[in-house]
């Protein structure tokens, strides 16, 4: 589960830079070209540095942003603890983006992916948020998480010695659809529910009643 409360802080440099989108990049070098266009006849040395500096610009922003990052490689900035110990908060991960391209993902791979709607929390932009996580469940698999014990993996508890602690919630797929058991203080349950282009979003009565007596079923293709 993300933390329930937006990470405090300024975007590091890094992550700054690693997150400006192609329309702003292609804005900077268009400007960086005519700056360089309009100072090129002039010989001093100061235009001289000038232009030279603009076209190691130029060439960086092409080779980093239009080569590099949408083919090969990205940094991603940790901004939560849901990956901890593995990763701490402001940890800096620099991720592949050609694996999977000659190989399919392999359970407990750490990937990086963008978030579903539904499990985003309010201070998140669907469609723009990027969660780091690792792969446990495959097509096939029946995954459940029982809130005090952990996860279940086809029936059999799973050891997972890269966790900080026992998950506090329980969690079930059923007809597609994940469902997220949360507990109270008195022992009551609230029940959420979410699926492909699906705000998470609370479930209740026969719903409600259907899930908590119902088992964990298999993970469609997908």
């Amino acid at each position: 589960m993300e933390p329930f409360a937006p990470p405090s802080g300024p975007l590091t440099w890094i992550e700054t830079l690693a997150r400006l989108p192609i329309a702003t990049v292609v804005l900077a070098m268009a400007v960086c070209t005519v700056i360089r266009l309009a100072i090129a006849p002039m010989q001093n040395r100061p235009a001289r540095f000038v232009n030279n500096l603009l076209d190691a610009v130029i060439y960086a922003g092409i080779l980093v942003y239009l080569i590099i990052r949408p083919y090969v490689a990205q940094p991603f900035y940790i901004p939560s603890e849901s990956m901890v110990p593995t990763l701490k908060v402001g940890d800096v991960v620099m991720v592949g983006k050609y694996s999977y391209r000659f190989s399919a993902p392999k359970r407990f791979d750490i990937v990086v992916f963008r978030a579903p709607d539904w499990a985003l929390n309010p201070w998140q932009t669907p469609g723009k948020t990027d969660f780091v996580k690792r792969l446990i469940g495959l097509p096939g698999d029946t995954i459940e998480v029982q809130a005090g014990e952990g996860l279940y993996l086809n029936g059999k508890l799973l050891n997972e010695p890269y966790i900080k602690e026992i998950p506090n919630y329980s969690m079930k797929v059923i007809n597609g659809w994940v469902y997220t058991l949360e507990y109270g203080p008195f022992g009551d349950i609230q029940i959420f529910k979410g699926g492909e282009s699906t705000m998470r979003a609370p479930v209740d009565g026969e719903e409600k009643e259907l899930v908590l007596r119902t088992p964990s079923q298999p993970i469609p293709k997908g």
